[in-house]
């Protein structure tokens, strides 16, 4: 079987760049609002049971003082990129970089703008031709408050092409022993948040560990739990898949096995749209990923940390039966323009194989001793605009962005 295959064209690319500074058509969003459901439902699809989300008495005895969502819950508002346009052409979202700049707190309604900020074409090594498209985000509350922004970038290449020399020789799936997941379990049974301890700006040194977290080993049970929390494509059953299918036909192929239409999202949990796709194996979302990035800093932070940024990339797969462990460390402390205490972490996920497969870093926040600063309160407060923000992007963004999200 095979996966639909489009080229990247001339007359494509121009049609790309037409988009740019223009915002995107979403079509889908899998939250519109953060709910006490919705949270949960994210939490337990990425493993994590810090009682900060799940328990909203306990919520309301930290400095929040209400219930709270973690930052990647923004991710299943949107998911910060569009697969526009090149048909047909695969799509791998390769980075993101947010900035946040407070808390997203249960009850609240958020309405993200998402339009191509560039398009450039590149030399790739994964596919013969290839395309960078890169988007902005923008998330504000129902009074034009911003509460994140998101920049991020996908590679579209050419089907065959990544067929042809993207197979990663010699990686397969592993099969784990008893033996094996033995420590691995252990590990992953004993992880713990922080919590209610704070971690303070003055305790923390430069080159200071984080306490790393599993992942994995990465199989079907984990995609189905993270779809159900943090779904990402558009994906009814029925009568209105096949309308969805009719709109989108190259978003599509055929089940050899029961002739059924399928979405080509399947590379993520079947084998045979995978090797499809040019992959050895089914393998994660890069969204699901940062998301397990986010819990890393919220289980190290603890209740009173705020995370400001959080930058991943997303350089190799991480293929059914693959564990990550996700590690970082203190490469700075310093107090920022904002007036925050603030530690530059450098962050990585790697394999059992000891490959990295996700760099990153992040700039958080951390409550003092001596001040008695508690950057959570201070972000709840902060009330910078929506329109201050597009308004420093420039006039065109400011026209068309603004327009979109109706400012007065």
């Amino acid at each position: 079987m095979s996966l639909s295959e489009g080229r990247i064209s001339s007359e494509g690319l121009e049609r790309l760049r037409g988009l740019i500074n223009k915002p995107l058509r979403l079509s889908f969003q899998f939250n519109k609002e953060v709910t006490i459901d919705g949270v949960r439902h994210l939490v337990w699809g990425i493993g994590d049971d810090n009682e900060l989300w799940l328990d909203p008495d306990y919520a309301k005895q930290t400095s929040y003082g209400r219930s709270v969502a973690p930052p990647s819950y923004l991710y299943t508002i949107h998911h910060t990129l569009v697969q526009v346009g090149l048909p047909g052409v695969h799509g791998f979202h390769s980075g993101t970089k947010w900035s946040i700049h407070r808390p997203v707190f249960v009850g609240e309604d958020v309405l993200p703008i998402c339009w191509v900020s560039d398009v450039v074409e590149r030399p790739s090594k994964f596919g013969g031709r290839s395309v960078f498209i890169y988007f902005r985000t923008v998330f504000s509350d129902s009074e034009s408050r911003l509460i994140a922004t998101a920049l991020s970038w996908t590679i579209r290449v050419e089907r065959a092409s990544s067929r042809e020399r993207g197979k990663e020789a010699g990686v397969t799936m592993k099969h784990w022993t008893k033996e094996e997941l033995e420590p691995v379990e252990r590990a992953l049974l004993e992880e713990s948040p922080r919590g209610a301890t704070p971690r303070y700006w003055e305790d923390t040194q430069i080159g200071e560990e984080l306490t790393p977290i599993l992942k994995g080993p990465l199989c079907m049970t984990d995609m189905v739990a993270w779809y159900i929390g943090s779904n990402q494509v558009y994906h009814p059953a029925f009568g209105p898949a096949l309308k969805n299918y009719a709109r989108h036909p190259q978003f599509s192929y055929r089940d050899p096995i029961i002739g059924v239409l399928q979405p080509n999202a399947r590379v993520h949990d079947t084998i045979e749209v995978a090797h499809s796709a040019g992959v050895p194996a089914p393998y994660d979302i890069g969204v699901q990923r940062h998301q397990w990035l986010f819990h890393l800093l919220t289980n190290w932070v603890g209740d009173d940390g705020f995370i400001k940024e959080c930058s991943a990339e997303f350089r190799r797969f991480n293929l059914f039966g693959d564990l990550q462990t996700l590690r970082g460390s203190v490469i700075d402390k310093r107090i920022d323009p904002d007036g925050d205490h603030v530690v530059d972490l450098s962050l990585r996920s790697e394999n059992h194989r000891g490959e990295v497969t996700m760099p990153g870093s992040a700039v958080v926040a951390l409550p003092t001793r001596e001040s008695g600063d508690r950057p959570v309160v201070r972000h709840s407060m902060m009330a910078l605009t929506l329109r201050d923000y597009l308004t420093a992007l420039g006039p065109e963004v400011l026209e068309n962005v603004g327009a979109a999200a109706k400012l007065d």
